[in-house]
This record gives structure tokens, sequence and C-alpha cells, in this order.
């Protein structure tokens, strides 16, 4: 080839995952179609059959809409390799999906920043890592031979009721049935609003209001801090238009894990603001489902920890929850590492565990529940409203806290504080919750 020919030459210009992303769930919305999730049925969270894992996020959005486009009805996707390892074939001709993973990895040695030198906005750890983002291709069952059918959870009406006062109730929201047709949250009082229930048409309609609701409900600063909601003002407003995206995510989230049907006619009003948003910013519905599927596993894990809360109480009768087992082997074991500790770990733990809970009881009443930090993988956001031997006590919501081991918080949080409490492998991080300007009632 000759330098002119060189000189002439164009590469093929580099994809752009995000910017496909986002033109296709635009056009789904001009096109009146909500793209996460179809009116009448759910087919549940997209999700890896190889790993049992669910895909979150932009992820979650993407593999949404294309399934929805192409009329899958299976929610498994895998990659090429995943699928032949497992002795399924991809069929030929089949057209794949990308999908995004972000992995965040050490330096190079020679290729540190020096702790000191980087920039004030990072930690020294923080400074010796970086991203590295990589774009993979999955395939839906309904494109791979072999895959066993997939067997769809079907519950009952009965069933769905159920999940949904336990997500409600566990939540520990303060919840009121005293409006005649709007549902709306009130961030100055921290509350939700809603018709009675016999004002819906079914409980899949109640649900999933409430659940939309619920969701605004964790954007609060005690708990997720989210911006969008804290800064949001009046309908019409961007960041207005934004919260209500991600309540609507974070709904259908939630639902698709409950199993309660989802209508997404309920949110036409805020489509056009939705495809200004995303038409303006790439970045948006991947940030929006970033936040949904933060909101998602607050209210999850509400109910996950509430239902163990009773670990350390019961003792030994919690041998049927591994997890609540491992929460106080956990705790157990920073008593043992520390040899000052007098008395036997057990004791001296149950003991403060149960000052704890009067804590909980003096300062939430006494229905309120108590239960011990998961200190593997737990985030916890709250005031401290107290103290033991052993523990600080965070409030999560009206009715419920969390004892923290003080061994592992470095620094402590006082009473009084709101703080951010992270764990990661029996390691702690502590953050103050800042406070942002509230916004006025988001209504349904």
């Amino acid at each position: 080839m000759s330098s002119a020919e060189q000189t002439n030459h164009t590469a093929p210009a580099k994809r752009d995952h995000r910017q496909e992303v986002t033109n296709s769930i635009v056009k789904m919305l001009e096109d009146g179609v909500s793209p996460w999730q179809k009116p009448w049925k759910s087919a549940g969270m997209p999700f890896n059959p190889t790993t049992d894992k669910a895909y979150r996020g932009g992820n979650a959005v993407h593999l949404m809409a294309a399934g929805m486009s192409r009329g899958y009805e299976d929610p498994r996707w895998m990659t090429y390799k995943q699928a032949a390892e497992n002795g399924w074939q991809v069929r030929k001709g089949e057209k794949g999906t990308h999908i995004e993973f972000w992995e965040l990895k050490a330096r190079p040695e020679e290729k540190r920043e020096d702790p000191v030198a980087a920039s004030a906005d990072k930690t020294a750890d923080e400074s010796q890592r970086r991203w590295i983002h990589r774009v993979y291709t999955v395939f839906n069952a309904k494109q791979i031979d072999g895959v066993p059918t997939f067997e769809r959870p079907q519950p009952s009406a009965f069933e769905v009721a159920q999940s949904g006062e336990r997500i409600l109730a566990k939540s520990g929201a303060n919840i009121h049935h005293d409006q005649s047709d709007r549902a709306f949250y009130r961030p100055s009082t921290d509350s939700i609003h809603l018709p009675p229930k016999e004002a819906f048409q079914d409980a899949p309609g109640y649900y999933g209001t409430a659940l939309h609701e619920l969701a605004h409900w964790t954007g609060h600063p005690s708990r997720l801090n989210r911006p969008t909601l804290n800064e949001s003002y009046k309908f019409g407003d961007l960041n207005y238009a934004k919260e209500e995206l991600r309540a609507e995510l974070a709904s259908v989230f939630i639902a698709a894990e409950l199993g309660v049907p989802h209508n997404p006619a309920n949110h036409a009003a805020y489509v056009g603001s939705w495809i200004k948003a995303l038409k303006e910013d790439k970045n948006e519905i991947f940030r929006a489902a970033q936040d949904a599927s933060a909101a998602t596993d607050f209210v999850l894990s509400l109910d996950r920890d509430v239902s163990r809360a009773q670990a350390l109480e019961v003792g030994d009768s919690a041998a049927g929850d591994p997890a609540a087992v491992q929460a106080i082997r956990d705790q157990i074991g920073v008593l043992e590492g520390d040899r000052t500790q007098a008395g036997s770990s057990r004791d001296v733990l149950s003991a403060s565990f149960a000052a704890a809970k009067s804590v909980t009881a003096e300062k939430l009443g006494d229905s309120a529940r108590t239960f011990a930090a998961e200190t593997q993988s737990g985030n916890y956001r709250g005031e401290i409203i107290g103290e033991t031997e052993l523990h600080v006590v965070q409030k999560l919501s009206p009715r419920s806290a969390v004892a923290h081991m003080k061994q592992l918080l470095e620094p402590a949080p006082k009473i009084g504080e709101s703080v951010g409490i992270g764990y990661a492998n029996n390691e702690a991080s502590v953050k103050e919750l800042r406070e942002r300007s509230r916004s006025k009632e988001l209504v349904r």
C-alpha cells in the first residue's frame, strides 16, 4: 500500500456500546413501549444460568429490552463459551447481544502512582488501581440448543400479596393510606402516602404502586442519599424525571424478584422527559439502572436482614440459616482475635447484643428489630442512636436497627452522627452522610 493510500485509508469507526444501547431504548420509548417490562407478565430478571447470578444495572435493562424486542420469554443469557462448557450449542447464524463488564485491577508495580502525589479526591488505595472495561457477547437460551426448559415460577395472587406485604413491613417505611386518587413519597416527613387498598383494581396494582414509592423512599439522605431525589423540586424538573426513571426501574427490579406483575403504563407522563434525558446523555440509562439496582439491593437486604434479626437472639436455632450462622461466627471471631477480651466470646457478645436491642427499643419502640451487621458484604446507612460494650447501634428505618462491632469501625462513629458503613471481608469503612436539599412530593 502506498503512503497516499495509507493516508487515505480510514479505520472502521469503533462501536459505541452505550450509545447503541441508549438509541435502542429511546426508539422503544418513542414507539410507546416500555423496554424493561412487558405489562402482562414477567419472565423475571435476566440472569446467567451457568453462574446463577442476575445481571445488574445497565446490563439488566439492556437484556430486558433486547429480549422484549426479539420476543424471548426466557431470562437466561450466557456467553458462547459458557454454553459450550455445559454441552449446549449456540445455533449457527444467531446474533449475540453485547453487555459490558467493569473490573477494578491493581496497576502494574512499575506504573503505580506515589500515594502522596495522588489527587485529593483519591485514596492511596484507589490511586494504585484502575478500572478495566470489557464488552462481552451473550446469547439468550432461546438461541441455544440443548438448554433445559426454563421453569418459570408462577406465584399465586395470595403469594404475590404475601411477598408484597412482607417487603413493605420489613422496610420499616412510614406508610399512610390517606389519599383518594394519588400516591406519593414526601421527603419532608419521610413518609409514603397511598390510596386505600380497595381503591386498586387488584393486588399487583397496589403493590406495584407501593413499591414505586418505596423506591423513592430509599433515596432519603439517611439511606442511599440519592441526588436525583434530594435535588428535585417540581414536576418537569430534569432531576425529577431522572428520579422517576430510577424509581420506575427499581420497582420493576423488586417486582421481578417478588413475581409481582408490573404495568409500565402508569408512568406515561414521564416518558417524554426520559427520552429527553437519555438523548442528551448516553450514560444516563446506565446511571439510572445502577441507582435502581442499589435501591433494589437496599430494599431486599432489609427483607433478608430483618428475617435474620433473631440470629443472635435464638442462638443455635439459627442453624437452618447458613448466613445467620456466619454472621454469628464473624462477630465471635472479632472477639476471639482480641486477647484482652475476657470471658466466653458468645456470652459477652450475647450480653452486648441484648443491650443493643434495649437501645433500639428505647429509641424506636418495643416493636423495632435489631440485627447483627453482616461483615462480609453488608452496607448500611443511617443515624447512630446508641452504643453498648461491644456495639454501636445504627438506625436503618423507623422500625429497624443494626448492631456493629466497635472493633471493626475506624473511626467509630458517635451518637447522633449519620454515616454509611460498608463491609468487605470483615473490614469496615465509615463515611459521613451529608444532607442534600430536600425535594418536594414525588407523585406517581
